[in-house]
């Protein structure tokens, strides 16, 4: 009877180890964590002080801020929009889940996109795999009625499907006032 207790014994001292490591990786994952989120807060702010320059140069006729790549410069200027709505065709099919998220682009961006375009603007990764992912169901997406491609690789949302604006979407200018 002792040999039982005993290895029981030893497999709860095994426990509390296991646990007392798992607390400590814990704590370090966490003040990991509150690191990356400093650092993330003053990603914004950084943000928000360029944005505010480049309004204030757009406003006063200025020059670009100075060692701003010309591309950030265009990419901060540009308008965006966000749209947010049930996608429909005019038969009353409504399109839902990630495949709504890729209309939805096309629909912010005004324009036809390419597919690692809009795995950029959903938030997929833009390495081959998902790209080319992204491209079969895009290609789908044609098939299915929801979008066209006119052009080899350029997607655009199909005459028919509704426009968000109407639906009763809400569309703002990003950063702007609405």
């Amino acid at each position: 009877m002792t040999s039982l207790l005993e290895r029981l014994r030893a497999r709860a001292s095994q426990s509390r180890a296991r646990v007392e490591d798992l607390r400590s990786r814990i704590a370090a994952l966490e003040k990991e964590l509150a690191a990356e989120e400093a650092k993330l807060s003053r990603w914004a702010v950084a943000e928000e002080a360029v944005t505010e320059l480049l309004a204030e140069d757009d406003a006063g006729g200025g020059e670009p801020a100075s060692g701003l790549p010309p591309v950030a410069v265009a990419a901060a200027r540009r308008p965006q929009a966000v749209v947010s709505a049930p996608v429909t065709r005019g038969d009353g099919e409504v399109l839902a889940g990630a495949s709504e998220d890729v209309v939805l682009a096309l629909a912010s961006a005004g324009r036809p996109l390419r597919s690692r375009e809009i795995c950029e603007a959903v938030g997929a990764g833009t390495e081959h795999r998902p790209v080319e992912g992204m491209r079969v169901r895009l290609k789908r997406l044609v098939k299915q009625g929801w979008l066209t491609e006119d052009q080899v690789g350029l997607f655009a949302i199909a005459p028919g499907v509704g426009d968000p604006a109407s639906a009763g979407a809400v569309v703002e200018a990003a950063g702007g006032d609405a």
